[in-house]
């Protein structure tokens, strides 16, 4: 299931911890980083694009250098937001 906190195993066999999500266009992506077989992260990292077909869903790397660009600011803005709402920062103000 593709899901935030979900391991996703590619065709390729590459594990990736799927790490945020958000829809832009009408379009579901997906910020992703790779883990290794114990589950440990690396620092590769990329942005899928959810496609649904025939009922099923799936992950597409985004390959558009612009595109993807834009999608990394829109993470950045996400998490950014998450931190600066977090009842964390609240406390230490």
């Amino acid at each position: 299931m593709i899901e935030v906190g979900n391991i996703v195993t590619l065709e390729n066999n590459q594990e990736y911890l799927l790490l945020e999500e958000c829809v832009k266009d009408g379009k579901k992506y997906i910020y992703a980083v790779r883990t290794l077989e114990d589950e440990s992260l690396t620092d590769e990292y990329l942005v899928f694009e959810a496609i649904v077909q025939d009922g099923e869903e799936f992950l597409k790397v985004v390959e558009d250098k612009e595109a993807y660009e834009d999608l990394i600011d829109e993470f950045k803005d996400i998490i950014a937001d998450k931190i600066l709402s977090s009842d964390f920062l609240k406390e230490e103000a």
